[in-house]
């Protein structure tokens, strides 16, 4: 159940990083236009690849999902300063944009809480089987 919780906040986070990525290129904000599809397909594939391994029971998947939540959260702060710093959009679509940050922010700060429950509560469990045996 705790990695069913974890997978669909993994997937929301995905989703909030979707729309902060598509909302950043819109013209209002002001960005530079890259190839949007690209982006959006690498942050799919750099997802989808450790949720897959989460599916399979590979706890490696966490690890590898924690580093590449952990690159996403550095990224946004960084449209954050982008947006606050480098754009010249309207003062609204500036709020618009740190509105989405933050709550993709939160999102990530719930899904490593999750993880970390999910990590103690595993540890705890696996050193209670190895004292059972041990006796």
């Amino acid at each position: 159940m705790q990695t069913i919780k974890m997978i669909v906040w993994s997937l929301i986070s995905l989703l909030m990083f979707l729309v902060l990525n598509y909302i950043m290129h819109l013209p209002a904000i002001g960005m530079q236009s890259s190839d949007l599809m690209r982006t959006n397909l690498m942050a799919i594939g750099l997802f989808g690849i450790p949720l897959l391994l989460t599916v399979f029971r590979l706890r490696v998947g966490f690890y590898f999902l924690a580093l590449i939540q952990l690159i996403y959260t550095v990224g946004y702060f960084s449209a954050a300063y982008q947006v606050t710093m480098l754009s010249h959009a309207h003062v609204l679509s500036k709020i618009a944009v740190m509105v989405v940050v933050i709550i993709a922010l939160l999102i990530n700060v719930y899904w490593f809480m999750l993880v970390w429950k999910f990590r103690k509560a595993t540890t705890k469990a696996r050193t209670e089987r190895y004292m059972k045996y041990r006796k």
